[in-house]
C-alpha cells in the first residue's frame, strides 16, 4: 500500500518545498494539483516537477486535475501533462451537480465524456479515477456504481474519503463494495468533523484503522488531503501516526 500528499493541501508552498515535506514525512509520493502547482497547459514546468519529484526517490502518485466531464474543457493538454509527470492515473470531477439534481440527458452526456477520454488516457497506459464528492456523479455509492458501469472502460476507477456524518458501518460497506468491484483507486484521508473542522488524524484512529484493516491487501494509496490548521508540522505528525497504524495492522 502506498501512501502520499495531494499538493493542494499545501498550495502556498512552492513544489520543491512539498517534496521535501514529504520526504520528511517517510511517505511514498505525491498527487500534483493541476490548480496552483502543475497547470496544465505548462508542460516545461510539468517537466520541472516530474524532475524534481523522481530525482528525490519519490512517486507521481496521481495528477489531480479539474477537468470535469462533459464541460467543454480540451483534454488533451491535462492528458500531456499527466504523461510528462510520469503517472498512471488522473483524478477527474464526475459532472459538477449531484446525482438527484443531474438529468438523465446530462449523465448520459457525462458518461459519453468519460469513455472517451478514458479511451485517450488509455493509450497512454492512464487510468482515469474520479473524486468521491458531492456536487456530482459520485455523490453516492450507487450513483457511483451506475457511472462505472454504465461507463463500462476497464481503466476508470474512483477514489474515495469518508463522506460527512456518515456512519463507520456505512462507509465500511462502501469501501467493502468498491473492493469487491476492482473499482476502488486511491483515498484521501483526513481527520474531519466537518469541512472547516479540522483535527490530528490520531483522532480518528480507531476509526481509520478499520478502514486501513480493509483496505491492506489492495493497491490503493493513502493520500493526505488537507491538515489542521494547514500546518507542516502537523502533517509531518499525522504521516507519523498513519505510519504507526500500517506497522501495527
Amino acid at each position: 500500500m502506498q501512501t502520499g500528499l495531494v499538493s493542494v493541501t499545501f498550495r502556498d508552498l512552492p513544489p520543491a518545498e512539498v517534496i521535501q515535506l514529504v520526504k520528511q514525512a517517510g511517505l511514498d509520493g505525491i498527487e500534483w494539483g493541476a490548480d496552483v502547482h502543475c497547470p496544465p497547459n505548462n508542460p516545461q514546468n510539468a517537466k520541472e516537477i516530474a524532475r524534481q519529484t523522481h530525482e528525490s526517490g519519490l512517486k507521481v502518485i496521481s495528477y489531480g486535475s479539474y477537468y470535469y466531464a462533459s464541460s467543454d474543457e480540451d483534454f488533451t493538454n491535462i492528458l500531456n501533462t499527466a504523461v510528462i509527470l510520469q503517472t498512471d492515473n488522473i483524478r477527474i470531477w464526475a459532472g459538477n451537480t449531484g446525482s438527484q439534481d443531474t438529468t438523465e440527458e446530462t449523465r448520459t452526456q457525462i458518461t459519453e465524456d468519460i469513455r472517451k477520454i478514458a479511451d485517450m488516457a488509455a493509450a497512454q497506459g492512464i487510468s482515469i479515477s474520479f473524486e468521491y464528492h458531492n456536487n456530482t456523479l459520485t455523490d453516492t455509492l450507487d450513483s457511483t456504481i451506475r457511472l462505472l458501469q454504465d461507463i463500462d472502460r476497464p481503466n476508470v476507477y474512483t477514489y474515495w474519503q469518508r463522506p460527512d456524518g456518515a456512519a463507520v458501518e456505512e462507509n465500511v460497506n462502501e469501501l467493502q463494495t468498491l473492493i469487491k468491484m476492482g473499482k476502488l483507486k486511491n483515498l484521501h484521508i483526513f481527520s474531519h468533523t466537518g469541512y472547516n473542522e479540522r483535527h490530528p488524524f490520531s483522532q480518528g484512529a480507531g476509526e481509520w484503522s478499520q478502514y486501513i484493516s480493509i483496505l491492506k491487501p489492495t493497491n490503493a494509496a493513502l493520500l493526505f488531503e488537507f491538515v489542521k490548521d494547514d500546518s507542516p508540522e502537523q502533517f509531518i505528525q499525522d504521516a507519523k501516526f498513519l505510519e504507526s497504524l500500517l506497522y501495527n495492522l
